[in-house]
């Protein structure tokens, strides 16, 4: 049996938080469409969580606020495994990922959880810099 094409949606943003509401919407409507998924609504609010964590780093830390740059995103449901696959990418500053402490969580702090709750989300996160042209990849299995 042969794989058949993935469904990708593709969507070219501003980099502003007010539209990541357009990233939920179509995290759900695609995750409305998947077979057999567990929990559907925890699952959906999760990948919808880990996805607004990492535009919102993209948005604050990438671009320093500049709401005149874009975030191009792509989602595709992809089968064996079947999972959901998040592609980010973005034209701004690019960091060590390694170079980025894990929060304290015995010590209350008010930044530095986003990197931290992105990765217990998802499955898999790949974060590839490259001047001007930076990706992130979030995975999740379903």
């Amino acid at each position: 049996m042969s794989e058949r094409e993935p469904e990708v949606v593709r969507l070219d943003i501003p980099s502003n938080a007010k539209y990541l509401t357009l990233l939920s919407a179509c995290i759900a409507e695609m995750l409305a469409r998947a077979d057999n998924l567990v929990q559907r609504e925890t699952v959906t609010y999760n990948i919808q969580l880990a996805a607004h964590e990492t535009c919102t780093n993209i948005i604050d830390h990438a671009y320093a606020g500049n709401k005149q740059s874009r975030i191009m995103i792509h989602l595709a449901l992809l089968e064996q495994p079947y999972r959901l696959v998040i592609d980010l990418f973005d034209t701004g500053r690019s960091f060590d990922l390694d170079l980025t402490p894990a929060p304290n969580l015995d010590q209350p702090q008010v930044h530095g959880y986003g990197l931290f709750i992105v990765r217990s989300l998802m499955d898999e996160v790949v974060y590839q810099p490259q001047m001007g042209n930076n990706h992130w990849c979030l995975i999740k299995h379903l």
